[in-house]
């Protein structure tokens, strides 16, 4: 906002605020400053201008007049994703439009502008790419026969080479490609991983084998990873990430190559790497599904990623958690049997009947630390031959979470009883008819507190540790 002096017609100066505005659906190019008798066609401006002085009265004091009104690179082009042609209405001359993708915005903020508004080198770039034959013939990988060490660096894009060190890594990557092995490149930070990953991508291109090639990375890595593909390489690289409105733009103007009827070629793939998170592969997206990536499916069962936990999962977890705090646990024999009871296996298809434990109308002693109570349980869990299924040892791998569980293991019990006191004594018949965030969260909240974490795709709890 400012304020600027105005001449009238009767040759006095007055003093009228303009706002910097940025239009719906038009790009930052094209803000500009503009009274409020100009912005009276929007029936809502005098709520915005609301908005905005409230929240530059609150912004005051951390920044400075002078400072950008946005980020500069909101006005400058990343990519282009399609063309079209049209006719000025006035001269009847033509007219041809990009649909640009700006630097730091997402795909579905992106905008059409005149082709006198975009940067030249940035149409060539997108030339290149649509001139591109589809390919559907897919080569083998060479022999391990074939590999040959590389003795000096090739020169890569804008005149780059590799370090000695650099050049080593990329060797030795290769080779393992050829002789089929999987590898994992270690090193400190700042050496240049990450380009000597694109470097051996680009060399395996170089062979005939075009991809698509796919990176998964943490969000916070995915720039830099576009930023060295463009550097370094030729290669049409893209960052799949963002909203559902972005992705189905990556997929329409981004993922698939088409023929002259704008039919998309199945099989035929626009780009040549794609760079994606974690968390995209795993939300199993139908789209990076369908393409071809080799073993990257296995590589991802195997390895310790995040994944949604089974209902059978959750009963595991509860089982071992509730052993282990048996194990360990020194207070009310009662309390014991009856988790006992409520962890045992089902014998011949029907529930174990809870003995003598309805009710909280005596008091549980908690037991202290280090106290010895002379035991009186009817049952040894050592013996039990289920509870090899569900050894806390064999499951809990962090020894800092099993001393944790050890000390807290008398409130974890008393919660469950607690819980199925609730359940059983509470509310009743009424189980059925309490909302799933009124009743299973309190208790998923005693899984919560066990675990650390709650899972929100465990879904609907089955009888065991519903209680």
């Amino acid at each position: 906002m400012r304020v600027v002096k105005k001449e009238l017609p009767s040759g006095q100066f007055t003093e009228s605020e303009e706002f910097f505005v940025k239009y719906k659906n038009y790009s930052y190019l094209h803000c500009e400053w503009a009274t409020i008798d100009q912005l009276e066609k929007d029936k809502r401006i005098h709520q915005k201008l609301k908005r905005f002085k409230t929240k530059m009265t609150q912004m005051r004091h951390f920044f400075h007049e002078d400072e950008e009104p946005f980020n500069p690179d909101y006005v400058e082009v990343d990519r282009i994703l399609d063309e079209s042609h049209s006719v000025d209405k006035d001269n009847g001359e033509p007219v041809v439009y990009y649909l640009v993708k700006w630097c730091s915005l997402p795909y579905e903020d992106s905008t059409w502008e005149l082709k006198e508004d975009v940067d030249e080198g940035k149409i060539g770039e997108f030339k290149r790419i649509q001139a591109r034959h589809p390919e559907l013939k897919r080569l083998p990988r060479p022999q391990a026969g074939s590999w040959k060490k590389l003795e000096l660096s090739h020169e890569y894009k804008n005149h780059n080479q590799l370090r000695e060190y650099q050049l080593e890594g990329v060797n030795w990557l290769l080779f393992n490609w050829y002789n089929r092995r999987n590898c994992i490149l270690a090193d400190e930070m700042g050496l240049g991983k990450t380009i000597q990953s694109i470097a051996f991508l680009q060399e395996v291109y170089n062979v005939g084998i075009r991809g698509p090639f796919l990176v998964i990375a943490p969000l916070s890595t995915i720039t830099n990873w576009e930023r060295e593909f463009n550097t370094w390489t030729e290669m049409n690289s893209i960052v799949y990430h963002g909203s559902l409105a972005s992705r189905q733009m990556i997929q329409q103007y981004e993922m698939y190559c088409k023929d002259s009827r704008g039919r998309l070629i199945p099989g035929a793939y626009k780009f040549d790497a794609l760079i994606t998170t974690f968390e995209m592969i795993l939300s199993d997206c139908p789209e990076l599904r369908e393409i071809d990536w080799g073993r990257w499916r296995e590589i991802l069962s195997h390895g310790r990623f995040k994944r949604r936990l089974s209902e059978r999962d959750v009963e595991t977890i509860c089982r071992a958690i509730l052993v282990y705090c048996l194990l360990h646990y020194r207070g009310d024999e009662n309390i014991k049997g009856f988790i006992w009871d409520l962890i045992s296996p089902s014998e011949n298809g029907k529930a174990k009947e809870l003995q003598n434990h309805s009710g909280l109308s005596i008091p549980v002693p908690r037991g202290r630390k280090g106290k010895k109570v002379k035991s009186q349980s009817t049952f040894d869990v050592h013996k039990a031959e289920w509870i090899r299924k569900y050894n806390p040892d064999t499951l809990f791998q962090d020894e800092s979470y099993k001393k944790h569980l050890k000390h807290q293991c008398n409130k974890v019990l008393l919660r469950v009883r607690m819980l199925y006191y609730l359940r059983q004594e509470v509310i009743g018949d009424q189980a059925e008819k309490v909302p799933i965030l009124g009743f299973y969260r309190p208790i998923l909240g005693c899984s919560r507190y066990i675990l650390g974490a709650l899972d929100p795709f465990w879904g609907a709890p089955d009888p065991f540790w519903v209680l």
